[in-house]
């Protein structure tokens, strides 16, 4: 049976019929009445038994009507992607300056001891060569607390970038209360043009105190604006304006703030998501968002994102797009005291400790967890998916492993 793939979409405009693969990102455009009525037929029945017309012998061409086992091939072809990227996720601290209530970490590790970092280098020095992308991601605790251990790291990927001829990106999770604009100079140079920063809104200092207990809103605005100055052509960075809501957060003035600010700059864009209960005790304090209600939500917020024409990044798409860090196959995170992770977010659970640095081995895996965490079933109703090439069902690997759900990832996690 020949059907048309779930990534293929396709409708009428203006007398003719507009069939677009969002794998190959190719369009056929049907004038023909009679291939228009054909093609119509062939999505009413779901599809046809035989090759036997040019328009399906053509379409067949086009990679736009395949059979079962030449689809599972195309969506194989698009999770082989994957291998070829080295994603290295290191927490040069897990301390912070900030003291959020929904933050799930404790802050009682340091930041790395010289041999963990050392062993690391030698790890990556040993990995990169080997693949067609390496990926570093700076994650805390707050990164920019360890300016040098970054700088260091990232050179070294650099140099070794120049011997080996792999591309090269990084990015960034961190406060933006450090990143000025020098900070971020050095570290644009060093390869660091993706950050994610979250801004709460007008609740942000109450949600993102300093550890002293003082705001850092208008510290972190004011970075945010001299790095709007920068020139777009000299410095053609991102910057994730990233917004955590909870029940009730209906003021989308922020909105209208954030676009005076930015709004012109296509360097940035809002990322709204729902506060979680993803550990610790203070966050049980918070009026958190119930599962049911949150889509509906962010749906509110993204909405008044689109009327005022502030870029979405919850619009994000593509092949891959939605897929989690967590479930690129080499991809693992290096926490401060040398044990090695999965997961970002469920730090300390059994199921998410990947291995550890050891002084005398160096980095040490377990293949068994890192297969758990990188494998991932497409299920019939995900190749009946229009989304099936953003998640591969593989969206978070944490909700099926850890939480143990098994509804489908991409549609239950639009929240």
């Amino acid at each position: 049976m020949y059907t048309v793939p779930s990534y293929v979409t396709y409708c009428t405009k203006e007398n003719a019929v507009y069939i677009t693969s969002q794998l190959y990102c190719n369009t056929v455009r049907l004038t023909d009445p009679a291939f228009q009525e054909e093609f119509k037929a062939i999505t009413r029945c779901g599809g046809c038994v035989e090759l036997n017309s040019p328009l399906t012998r053509f379409l067949h061409e086009q990679e736009l009507l395949l059979n079962e086992e030449e689809i599972e091939q195309a969506l194989n072809k698009v999770k082989s992607f994957l291998n070829g990227i080295f994603m290295a996720t290191l927490m040069p601290t897990e301390g912070c300056n900030f003291r959020c209530p929904y933050c799930y970490e404790d802050h009682n590790r340091g930041g790395m001891t010289r041999d963990t970092l050392d062993r690391i280098e030698e790890y990556i020095t040993a990995q990169a060569p080997h693949y067609k992308q390496v990926v570093l991601a700076w994650f805390g605790g707050e990164p920019t607390l360890c300016k040098d251990t970054v700088l260091e790291v990232s050179e070294l990927v650099q140099s070794l970038q120049k011997q080996c001829d792999f591309q090269y990106a990084a990015n960034m999770t961190t406060n933006g209360y450090l990143l000025d604009e020098k900070l971020f100079r050095q570290f644009y140079q060093a390869g660091i043009t993706s950050y994610q920063i979250t801004l709460d809104g007008w609740n942000h200092d109450k949600t993102r105190p300093h550890v002293s207990g003082k705001g850092t809103l208008q510290t972190i605005i004011e970075n945010l604006m001299e790095l709007s100055k920068l020139s777009p052509e000299e410095y053609p960075f991102h910057i994730t304006l990233r917004h955590n809501i909870l029940a009730g957060d209906e003021d989308y003035s922020w909105y209208d703030y954030l676009y005076r600010l930015f709004g012109q700059d296509k360097r940035f864009a809002v990322l709204v998501r729902a506060v979680g209960d993803w550990g610790g005790e203070t966050v049980r304090t918070l009026p958190l968002l119930h599962r049911n209600t949150a889509g509906a939500l962010i749906a509110k917020h993204t909405s008044y994102l689109d009327k005022i024409g502030m870029l979405c990044q919850n619009h994000q798409t593509g092949p891959l797009s939605q897929v989690c860090y967590a479930s690129y196959p080499h991809s693992m995170v290096f926490r401060a005291d040398g044990t090695i992770s999965k997961c970002t977010v469920a730090l300390d659970h059994p199921k998410n400790q990947l291995g550890w640095v050891d002084p005398e081995k160096g980095v040490v895996i377990d293949p068994e967890v890192n297969r758990q965490w990188s494998f991932s079933d497409l299920k019939p109703a995900c190749r009946r998916c229009k989304n099936v090439l953003q998640c591969m069902n593989m969206r978070c690997k944490k909700s099926e492993i850890i939480d143990n759900k098994t509804s489908c990832l991409y549609n239950d996690l639009q929240s």
